[in-house]
């Protein structure tokens, strides 16, 4: 099967991790978590919230009796955390390594914190801890990448060895409808 459709595949949708990492976030801070915690801090209804939990209990996420606290199972509480920690690797790695301002870094890790491997963030920590380190070569590579091109048109058009003859940077920031580009 190609890998675009596999994306329906992925153990939890986005709304589905939001809501594991709501229920270990309320349980953390209040020792409890309810419908009405959970439809409050995440600004959707009650029923909204019901229906979710039918949902995440089906897979065996959570545990929930009418009126009761929610409760995360082993293997919600594992998802939960594992989301969590890949969006930290990766706001961490947008921010601190590739600069990206901390805003667009957060709305971006959040859309693709349950959908990014533990292996690819395993890695991405591995890097990000590496660069951030004091070692002669990491400090070597900031400097490098602080000063390399930003774009094709920063040296000799047609002599990137990435794009070829056209500039990936170029096609990434041309706007699409009304969708505004931050560089």
């Amino acid at each position: 099967m190609e890998i675009w459709k596999r994306y329906s595949e992925k153990e939890v949708s986005h709304s589905m991790a939001h809501y594991l990492q709501t229920v270990a976030q309320l349980k953390a801070e209040k020792g409890h978590a309810r419908v009405g915690d959970i439809a409050e801090y995440l600004g959707v209804s009650k029923s909204g919230v019901t229906s979710m939990l039918r949902s995440l209990e089906k897979r065996g996420l959570v545990r929930h009796e009418r009126y009761g606290c929610v409760e995360l199972t082993d293997e919600g509480s594992g998802f939960a955390s594992r989301t969590e920690s890949s969006r930290r690797v990766l706001s961490m790695f947008l921010t601190e390594i590739l600069g990206v301002a901390e805003d667009v870094a957060t709305e971006d890790a959040c859309m693709i914190e349950h959908l990014v491997s533990p292996e690819v963030s395993i890695e991405l920590l591995r890097l990000t801890t590496f660069i951030r380190s004091k070692h002669p070569a990491a400090a070597l590579f900031r400097d490098a990448y602080r000063t390399s091109p930003r774009s094709c048109k920063e040296h000799e058009p047609g002599a990137c060895d990435l794009c070829g003859a056209t500039c990936l940077r170029e096609s990434l920031i041309t706007p699409i409808g009304r969708a505004p580009v931050r560089i």
